[in-house]
């Protein structure tokens, strides 16, 4: 959840003022000046004794200031030690966790439905962007296939991979296959890749279907020709996103240079795959703030992020947003997301949506 160790440690008075300016600026959107937060319930300290708490902060780098105001607001390393160190991670409340259920109730069991129903509600709860990224399928293990016979020269090929992915393509035939021998075929094609990722058969399936006896060579020709297009399809990553309005009402985005960038990140949608694919290798939930950021894009954004999984493949999923963000409350959403995702995503394949 760190992105790094914070090397400047602050006396409790400074851990207090930094703390408020934050939390204040978080939900104001306003620099706080020492006259706002001496008359904050807890802080029993002077105008003065804050200004000069405050200068010491900027000094370290945790707060800054506009020219045009004498308020502090907080740095990337500000908000850095803010999330470390000083929040607590708020609880969605009851109504939320239901709201959020019946919403997937509501949705059909296809993947893309449940994946873009699941950035919808991360958008609306957190009032920032809700990214999904589709889960790695490539790595699932290979089920079955399955060969249907249609019309005259035509057979409907199934994969079915472990997660619960089923694909189709249609195979044109240069001569009549008989069912029988379809379903003699596909029991010896399924033996042969048992248990291979779609990778490993992507890499190896010229060799894996070599030397085949009693089985249609041209039936095995085309399921081969056919099968490499087929994976790479499912090789393809897609990601799904909502609550593009409420990043165009952010105090931040009226910076159209600021806006400009967003929706370019938006529109340039390998760099959001890669964003969310280096946080999905780290397997736990993830926050990089503001120049943390690798990408010139979202370097006044931060970007919270975790996992869920479907099977043997995971996927990621999480919120960006300007670093002047409601931490405790979105990392809450995006834990608890990513764990009712997992369990709709099952459900979509077998069984019930559970509270948990």
């Amino acid at each position: 959840m760190k992105a790094s160790p914070t090397a400047d440690p602050l006396s409790e008075r400074e851990r207090m003022v930094l703390n408020s300016i934050v939390e204040d600026f978080v939900r104001n959107a306003v620099p706080v000046g020492s006259r706002v937060l001496s008359k904050k319930q807890g802080i029993q300290l002077s105008p003065a004794t804050i200004r000069n708490v405050m200068g010491d902060l900027e000094e370290s780098g945790y707060l800054t200031h506009p020219h045009t105001s004498a308020g502090r607001v907080p740095t990337d390393k500000g908000y850095r030690f803010y999330v470390d160190s000083l929040m607590e991670v708020e609880e969605l409340s009851e109504q939320e966790k239901n709201d959020i259920l019946q919403h997937f109730l509501r949705v059909t069991k296809e993947v893309d439905s449940i994946l873009d129903a699941a950035s919808q509600v991360i958008a609306r709860v957190s009032s920032q962007l809700g990214v999904v990224l589709s889960p790695r399928f490539y790595q699932g293990s290979f089920e079955k296939i399955e060969l249907v016979p249609l019309a005259e020269k035509k057979v409907l090929m199934v994969l079915s991979i472990k997660s619960g992915l089923v694909r189709t393509i249609l195979l044109k035939m240069e001569a009549e296959v008989s069912r029988e021998v379809m379903e003699r075929t596909a029991a010896v094609i399924n033996e042969r890749l048992h248990g291979l990722s779609l990778t490993e058969i992507k890499n190896t399936l010229d060799s894996r279907l070599r030397d085949l006896v009693e089985v249609d060579a041209g039936l095995v020709n085309a399921i081969a020709s056919s099968a490499t297009p087929l994976i790479d399809q499912i090789d393809h990553r897609n990601f799904h996103f909502g609550g593009t309005n409420n990043i165009m009402v952010q105090p931040e985005f009226f910076d159209h240079r600021k806006l400009s960038n967003m929706l370019n990140l938006l529109e340039s949608k390998q760099i959001v795959i890669r964003l969310f694919e280096q946080s999905e290798t780290r397997g736990e939930l993830t926050i990089a703030i503001g120049e943390e950021n690798r990408d010139e894009l979202i370097k006044y954004c931060s970007l919270i992020t975790t996992s869920y999984h479907l099977g043997s493949v995971t996927g990621t999923l999480g919120v960006i947003g300007p670093t002047r963000m409601r931490y405790p409350k979105v990392i809450a959403l995006v834990d608890f997301m990513a764990k009712v995702l997992t369990e709709v995503l099952e459900e979509s394949v077998g069984g019930t949506v559970s509270k948990n």
